[in-house]
């Protein structure tokens, strides 16, 4: 009896382990909530190639944690051949609105910080 009291015990933290394990975010959520902080979140300006600034740093930084991208950015806030090219995947991978242009618009923000499941680290 003290046996299967025991596992059933084990049983159940296991599951409610779990439970709480599941409804976490993910690491890359986490990393970049905490480590994309350029511009708030809420702000979303248009972006384009040979821009500089804290808002290409944001996109930059949401490429590196979101996407599947397999190539590092340098958050360096310089929107040139490496940023493009991550700009273009994550359009690219997720069909955003106005397909593949290059520009960061609202489809592209909104899918930068949310990306389709295929698209996403």
């Amino acid at each position: 009896m003290r046996t299967h009291r025991s596992a059933l015990l084990l049983g159940t933290l296991a599951l409610a382990a779990g439970g709480v394990l599941a409804g976490a975010p993910s690491a890359g959520a986490t990393a970049a909530e905490s480590n994309c902080n350029y511009i708030p979140d809420s702000a979303r300006p248009e972006v384009n190639r040979g821009d500089k600034g804290d808002n290409v740093r944001q996109v930059q930084c949401l490429i590196n944690f979101y996407s599947k991208y397999p190539t590092y950015i340098d958050v360096d806030g310089d929107y040139g051949q490496k940023t493009a090219a991550g700009i273009y995947y994550v359009q690219t991978c997720n069909g955003t609105t106005g397909g593949a242009d290059g520009i960061v618009g609202p489809s592209t923000w909104s899918r930068l910080y949310s990306p389709k499941a295929a698209c996403a680290l």
